[in-house]
């Protein structure tokens, strides 16, 4: 409330507070965005729950208006697979087959 009390229209209210929540979506972008270039598929996780945690990735930057390509989604999953899936990936990064997101999930599990 202290943000806005000095405040005199509805106007102004409203664009100070588009300023302060602008801020916060900025930062949730950047936090959404490294946690998908990190993503790893882990040692003991199935493959259904790395692609779950993928998509809600996803989920979370379009809920705030952000995009992102089919293919950032998918170079990103291929990126994170574990070794012994490099030759699943070398082949399809090699030949410049690479599937959908979907596919390439159902490729996968």
């Amino acid at each position: 409330m202290a943000y806005i009390s000095e405040l005199d229209t509805s106007k102004e209210i409203y664009d100070r507070l588009v300023s302060l929540f602008k801020v916060n979506d900025a930062n949730q972008v950047l936090f959404l965005r490294n946690k998908l270039k990190e993503i790893n598929k882990g040692k003991d996780e199935s493959m259904q729950a790395y692609f779950l945690r993928i998509t809600e990735i996803k989920n979370d930057l379009l809920s705030i208006g952000e995009t992102i390509t089919d293919r950032e989604m998918e170079l990103t999953t291929l990126g994170g697979l574990p070794s012994e899936w490099y030759v699943f990936r070398t082949t399809l990064l090699n030949y410049n087959i690479i599937p959908g997101f979907e596919e390439l999930m159902v490729r996968c599990i």
